[in-house]
């Protein structure tokens, strides 16, 4: 009897383990998905506005701007309202610059007590000079809106300049 030789079967990588690997990391996946919290914040774009050269009488809105200039930040309310740290835009501005820097920090003291005497005012007119740089105006719209936790004027409107 002749005998033949078995020539054996070429095996490959068993998929088994594999595919048992691949169901096993689905479910822990998905289960660790669970976890992740997205928050959303609603962000209202900046509208443009004109400003209204005259206000109406016994008109008891705070009626806030802010104007950037190169020298610092110049603030302007309803003349009922104005406080004793506001000076006259003619003279100079109510938040200078700082250390040839912006100072946001004074500027976020300022929009506080502004906010605590008027708790329902939500809006807010920001216009600045022309050589000054996009990023300022972010900044200070982020100032100006506050937080989640403690907003302060969240309504923003640009204008090119003040009234």
């Amino acid at each position: 009897m002749r005998r033949t030789r078995e020539i054996p079967m070429e095996q490959g990588e068993p998929l088994i383990p594999i595919l048992n690997l691949v169901c096993m990391l689905i479910p822990l996946l998905l289960y660790g998905a669970v976890f992740v919290k997205f928050k959303v914040l609603d962000v209202q774009p900046p509208k443009l506005s004109i400003i209204d050269q005259n206000p109406k009488e016994n008109d008891d809105a705070l009626r806030l701007q802010i104007f950037v200039a190169k020298d610092g930040f110049h603030l302007k309310i309803n003349p009922v309202h104005r406080k004793a740290w506001m000076t006259d835009n003619s003279v100079g501005p109510d938040i200078p610059r700082k250390d040839d820097r912006f100072d946001f920090e004074e500027l976020h003291r300022k929009l506080v007590e502004l906010k605590n005497e008027h708790v329902t005012e939500r809006q807010i007119l920001i216009g600045a000079e022309d050589d000054i740089e996009y990023d300022v105006l972010i900044k200070l719209m982020d100032f100006t809106r506050g937080t989640l936790s403690h907003p302060l004027f969240p309504d923003v409107q640009l204008s090119r300049s003040m009234g």
